[in-house]
């Protein structure tokens, strides 16, 4: 960045546009660390908030716990393809890609969550490298923990999959049991270059006092394809994103979030997608689930700027709770007479009908309540791989016993 300090300290004091607005100065920002690990020495308490997020058995290529940065061997399949995973910060010093590209998607101006990630994270995050035309035909995972009290976790990612690639990265984050109070900000930047092709699946897990700030931007090259996933279903005090996906001629991209509102948490999460090349196309897919207190906003854009482009928003709310609200906000723009734009948006409650149907059938209430509410909140990502569909489908039916409350 050639933005100067002083101009970025600035922006500690600017929230963002939207979502709770908070005090970032409540909380404590470690020293930025950097170690390598072996899987057995991870600590107990650093166990047990992995398995939140059903990473039971997984090997991540990285984990962040506060503001320490582990980082262990790659598995021997991930060395074949020549993939790179490390901290980024060990990417800035070694790397003239590494240095070339962070903080180029993402200003850290924006607001006073990237403005602290940038001035005292460490540049601590993964950097993940996927040569060209290669297939990655397994999953490359990481985990963040946070899992002191009234810390600040600082992340900053950059992935870059280059020309004719595929990869899959499915990064976790979750607190231990007992941690009642913290602020996770994640800072993420992808590039899919011309032709390759990306999955990125991201699974939260958090308590009732954390605050979870992520801020995500995509590129997309010429031809290159885009699926994120995004999925929340513990309590917690606030969460705010905005992903932007900006996409080139005939490349793809495909966003899909999928929100449980629980206690008296503040959900406030959505997706933009920039169609900038002819051909380009995109979708923003959310399925949002209000329960106990929770208030949830859920937020989409598409912005057709060329010829031949389309795009389409699906947003779709179910009630559970009467003292829970969801409010969906579609948005399309063309600037384009050759773009072509849809959206459809819909809040509901479960339908009587389709329970005493259910049960005519020999299902309890429950029963027939959790089958109802698994078909709703599934959502079939494109490409996505086997390995984490399966995992993917496990959380969905975990979120179905929730409504059984």
């Amino acid at each position: 960045m050639r933005v100067g300090r002083a101009e970025i300290e600035k922006a500690l004091s600017k929230p963002s546009p939207f979502g709770v607005d908070i005090d970032v100065s409540k909380y404590v920002v470690e020293e930025p660390s950097v170690e390598e690990f072996k899987a057995l020495e991870l600590e107990e308490s650093v166990r047990r908030a992995s398995t939140r997020l059903g990473f039971n058995g997984i090997r991540p290529s990285y984990i962040q716990v506060d503001q320490t940065a582990l980082y262990t061997l790659l598995e021997k399949r991930l060395r074949g393809y020549g993939v790179t995973v490390i901290p980024l910060r060990i990417a800035l010093e070694k790397t003239d890609l590494a240095r070339r590209i962070a903080w180029r998607l993402v200003d850290p101006r924006n607001d006073k969550y990237t403005a602290l990630a940038y001035l005292k994270g460490g540049e601590l995050g993964y950097f993940i490298y996927v040569p060209p035309n290669v297939k990655v035909d397994i999953p490359i995972y990481a985990c963040l923990v946070l899992k002191l009290e009234r810390r600040a976790q600082l992340a900053h990612n950059v992935v870059y999959v280059d020309e004719g690639s595929e990869a899959h990265v499915v990064t976790g984050c979750a607190v231990p049991h007992g941690v009642r109070e913290g602020l996770h900000v994640g800072i993420t930047e992808f590039y899919v270059s011309k032709g390759a092709r990306l999955t990125f699946s991201m699974i939260h897990a958090w308590s009732p006092g954390v605050h979870v700030r992520p801020r995500t931007a995509v590129y997309v090259e010429e031809g290159g394809e885009y699926a994120g996933y995004y999925i929340t279903y513990n309590p917690l005090r606030s969460i705010q994103m905005y992903p932007v996906t900006s996409l080139q001629a005939r490349a793809k991209a495909y966003s899909a979030s999928v929100i449980v509102g629980l206690g008296s948490g503040d959900y406030d999460v959505g997706a933009k997608i920039v169609l900038e090349g002819s051909g380009a196309s995109g979708e923003v897919v959310s399925r949002t689930l209000g329960l106990d207190e929770s208030r949830i906003t859920a937020r989409a854009e598409i912005v057709g700027r060329a010829r031949d482009s389309r795009g389409h928003i699906e947003c779709l709310g179910l009630l559970v709770s009467e003292k829970s609200s969801i409010a969906a906000h579609p948005q399309i723009k063309s600037e384009n007479p050759g773009s072509t734009l849809s959206y459809e948006a819909a809040i509901g409650r479960i339908s009587r009908e389709e329970l005493e149907y259910l049960m005519s059938r020999g299902f309890t209430e429950d029963e027939a309540k959790s089958i109802i509410v698994r078909g709703f909140m599934k959502v079939d990502v494109p490409g996505l791989p086997e390995v984490v569909r399966r995992h993917v489908d496990r959380i969905v039916g975990a979120i179905s016993k929730l409504a059984m409350r």
